[in-house]
C-alpha cells in the first residue's frame, strides 16, 4: 500500500463534520512544576463518543462507496471505536456493527450499543475477534480491517494537524499506541509540517506490539497481552500503520500500569479532567520519568471511556499512597 500524504490528512480533515469537536489544548502548570518543562494535554478525552476515534471512524464510513452502505459495515474494538462506529453511522445512516470481545468493559459495551451500534461478541481472543467480523462477509456486511485502512491513518493524522495549529512550536509530542494507527497519522503530518518535533509512541509494558516491532523493523505478534489499558490491547501491529512508525516515529517507550494509574488519578485531581487508562499512559511516561520532555512537550489524552467505579478505585489508592 501506498504511503499516506499530508494533503490526504488535510482532505480528512476539511471533510469533518461539526459534531467533531475541535479539542482544546490545555497548558499544565502542574505537570510543567514536576517535569521541568511546559506540557500541554491535548484533550481527545472530550471528543464525542469520548475518544479521538471519532475521526476515523467519521473518514472510514464517510468514504464507503454507495453500493455498500445500505447494508452497512463493520469492524471489530475493544470498546472506543465501537463508540465512534456507531456514532457515526447514526450519523450517516449507515448500519454499523462492532464485534466486541466479551470480556469488554460493560460501560464501552453499553455506551456502544447506545450510540446505535449492532454488537456481536465474541470470545476474549484476539483471532476470534477477527474470525467473527470476517465471517459477516457471508450476510451482506462490509468487514473492515481497521488495522489496515489508509482511512483509518488519515482521519487520526487529523490529531496531528490540530496540535500544530494549537501550538505551532511543539517540540515533542507524547501519543498512546495499540495498533499504530494513531499515531501513524499523528507522525505523517506533524513530520511534513514540522520535521524538528520529535513524536514518541508510548506502550503498556504488558501490550507492547508496536514497541517490539518498532525495534526489530517488521510487524510483529506477542504472545499475549496483560494490560488494565483496555484500549490499547493490539497483539500485533497494523504493517501500514507501523511502515509510516518506522519512517517518522523518534521513539518507542513503554510504561508500567501501576504508573498510568497513578496518572489517571493525577489528572483527576489536578487538572480536574477524566481520563481512562489508555488514554493517559502519555502522562504516566512523564510523571513517571520515562520521557524527559524536550522543549514544550504535548501529551495526548487519547481518551475518556473509564467506569466511574474504577477511578473511584483509582483515586482511592492515591490517596492511600499519599498517606
Amino acid at each position: 500500500q501506498a504511503m499516506i500524504a499530508l494533503e490526504d490528512i488535510q482532505r480528512a480533515a476539511a471533510e469533518l463534520p461539526p459534531e467533531i469537536v475541535r479539542t482544546p489544548l490545555l497548558r499544565s502548570e502542574e505537570l510543567e512544576a514536576i517535569v521541568g518543562a511546559p506540557v500541554c494535554l491535548k484533550c481527545e478525552n472530550l471528543q464525542v463518543t469520548g475518544s479521538y476515534k471519532a475521526r476515523a471512524a467519521y473518514t472510514l464510513l464517510r468514504n464507503l462507496p454507495a453500493e455498500r452502505r445500505q447494508q452497512g459495515a463493520a469492524i471489530s474494538s475493544s470498546g472506543n471505536f465501537a463508540q465512534a462506529f456507531g456514532y457515526m453511522g447514526r450519523l450517516l445512516g449507515i448500519p454499523a456493527t462492532v464485534v466486541m470481545p466479551e470480556n469488554t468493559s460493560p460501560f464501552k459495551l453499553e455506551r456502544a450499543r447506545r450510540f446505535g451500534a449492532n454488537v456481536i461478541l465474541c470470545d476474549p481472543n484476539f483471532d476470534a475477534r477477527w474470525e467473527t467480523l470476517f465471517a459477516l462477509e457471508r450476510e451482506g456486511i462490509l468487514p473492515l480491517n481497521t488495522f489496515e485502512s489508509e482511512d483509518v491513518i488519515r482521519g487520526h493524522g487529523t490529531v496531528g494537524l490540530e496540535i500544530l495549529e494549537q501550538h505551532p512550536e511543539a517540540d515533542t509530542i507524547l501519543v498512546p499506541v495499540s495498533s499504530g494507527g494513531l499515531i501513524a497519522g499523528i507522525a505523517t503530518a506533524v513530520k511534513a509540517l514540522r520535521p524538528t518535533t520529535r513524536v514518541i509512541g508510548v506502550n503498556p509494558e504488558g501490550s507492547n506490539a508496536v514497541t517490539v516491532s518498532y525495534t526489530c523493523g517488521e510487524a510483529t505478534r506477542i504472545p499475549n497481552v496483560d494490560t488494565l489499558c483496555d484500549s490499547l490491547v493490539a497483539q500485533f501491529p497494523g504493517k501500514l500503520p507501523l511502515q509510516h512508525i518506522l519512517r517518522y516515529v523518534d521513539e518507542m517507550v513503554t510504561v508500567p500500569d501501576e504508573e498510568t494509574k497513578r496518572a489517571v488519578a493525577w489528572l483527576a485531581g489536578n487538572a480536574k479532567l477524566v481520563v481512562e487508562a489508555g488514554g493517559a499512559i502519555a502522562v504516566a511516561a512523564l510523571l513517571s520519568g520515562r520521557v524527559k520532555p524536550g522543549g514544550t512537550t504535548v501529551a495526548l489524552l487519547s481518551g475518556g471511556n473509564i467506569m466511574p467505579s474504577t477511578l473511584a478505585e483509582y483515586l482511592a489508592d492515591s490517596a492511600r499512597q499519599r498517606d
